[in-house]
């Protein structure tokens, strides 16, 4: 999706307008009754000084994606639509977006020409919005050493903290293998990452090698020796059934019960 196809496309023609209400120009014609409740809200950071109601800056793309999907699905009924052009740290392409209600469609596309200004612009018309909301969480969306530093104090783990991580996906006879190792960085950002993209953790393993963990999930990374004592919970569990079904020879066999895990992402850091 182009940027042209998003913005200024001069969407009102006065001859179809016509063919749809043929009094739209006749000064005698009733004048249309507007909801006054329905509203536009424009965040630019392109905006004179004086007009513009957010801060200059690249934004995070994880906080700034989570915002918009939070306004979707809070106020979807109410947003009629979205769109915008968005400038991701990390990411020398633009992020366009375009959403109607909560269906919504973006991604990265055309690259930022050399000299053009690194300036987000996002669009709201909908019902009941609240433009100082809008600008403030906007505003929270900036990659600022501030909104890095409150965003790292979300995730589970810091730095120096002994974990354990997956590294393969589930296999059928050798289950998920998971290594340990310590935290050494956190919102962590490669070159041959994702436009946009930067991953919670990057890990040293015992073994002297690194894991970058994309995902601060408990199927990806875990505490130290948390892994472990599941395995021997589940150890034990296993021969407390053995012994029931000893003791009660009379019933069959119960099945064993198979388990999946849903595969996610890690990768070796780059050195």
């Amino acid at each position: 999706v182009s940027v042209d196809s998003v913005l200024n496309i001069h969407g009102f023609d006065l001859q179809r307008a016509l063919q749809t209400n043929p009094q739209l120009l006749n000064p005698e014609n009733a004048p249309t009754q507007h909801d006054k409740t329905v509203t536009s809200v424009s965040l630019d950071q392109g905006a004179p000084r004086h007009m513009r109601t957010v801060q200059k800056g690249d934004l995070d793309f994880e906080l700034a994606t989570d915002f918009l999907e939070y306004i979707a699905e809070s106020q979807g009924e109410d947003i009629y639509r979205m769109k915008g052009v968005l400038a991701v740290a990390h990411s020398q392409q633009k992020y366009i977006y375009h959403a109607v209600h909560m269906t919504f469609s973006g991604g990265f596309e055309e690259a930022w020409q050399p000299g053009e200004p690194r300036e987000s612009k996002m669009v709201f018309i909908g019902k009941g919005l609240d433009e100082q909301f809008l600008a403030s969480t906007f505003n929270n969306c900036l990659a600022t050493p501030e909104n890095l530093t409150r965003k790292a104090s979300t995730l589970r783990f810091k730095p120096g903290d002994a974990v354990e991580c997956r590294t393969t996906g589930f296999d059928a006879e050798e289950g998920e293998r998971w290594a340990a190792g310590t935290v050494v960085e956190v919102l962590h950002r490669a070159d041959d990452m994702a436009p946009g993209e930067v991953a919670p953790y990057r890990v040293r393993l015992e073994d002297g090698s690194e894991l970058t963990v994309l995902t601060d999930e408990g199927s990806e990374i875990v505490g130290a020796n948390s892994h472990g004592d599941e395995e021997d919970g589940e150890e034990a569990g296993e021969g407390d059934e053995a012994a029931e079904e000893a003791a009660e020879a009379a019933e069959e066999e119960k099945p064993a019960a198979s388990t999946s895990t849903a595969r996610r992402r890690t990768r070796k850091a780059t050195d």
